[in-house]
């Protein structure tokens, strides 16, 4: 449970960055934020504080409708299903932002920790050695 911690934090903590940038238009690398994604991102990042994890999905899957490759919402629904335990999804979710993340070391090392995590609750030991290397080699 210790980790499901870290990563909810991270996850919030992702959110409050990427709601602080959004205006000033730093995090996103696609386009300009639409103003929808702006509010459906901090009520997401509202409902998840709340222990509302269900809607928080429904509403990053909802700005996801609006802006699909956008990694930084892809992160932040990869860290909400972690949080959820949904091992599986979060490592997938994971992997498909760090596929638009090509730009963004950040955003990456901190898919590959989700990975990581992910691949522990599904004890996996051969992919969470993998994601953490990765994480590691990324972030030096």
């Amino acid at each position: 449970m210790k980790c499901l911690r870290i990563s909810s934090l991270t996850l919030v903590l992702t959110l409050c960055v990427a709601s602080q940038n959004f205006a000033q238009g730093a995090l996103l690398s696609v386009a300009d934020p639409t103003k929808a994604i702006v509010e459906l991102l901090m009520e997401a990042k509202k409902s998840f504080e709340e222990g509302q994890s269900e809607q928080a999905a429904a509403l990053l899957e909802r700005a996801l409708r609006i802006d699909p490759r956008n990694p930084i919402l892809w992160h932040n629904l990869a860290g909400v299903r972690l949080q959820q335990e949904d091992w599986s999804r979060a490592a997938s979710l994971a992997a498909k932002s760090n596929a638009l993340a090509v730009e963004n070391k950040l955003l990456r090392v901190r898919n590959w920790i989700v990975i990581a995590l992910a691949c522990e609750g599904l004890r996996d030991v051969d992919c969470t050695k993998e994601a953490r290397n990765r994480a590691r080699a990324l972030a030096n």
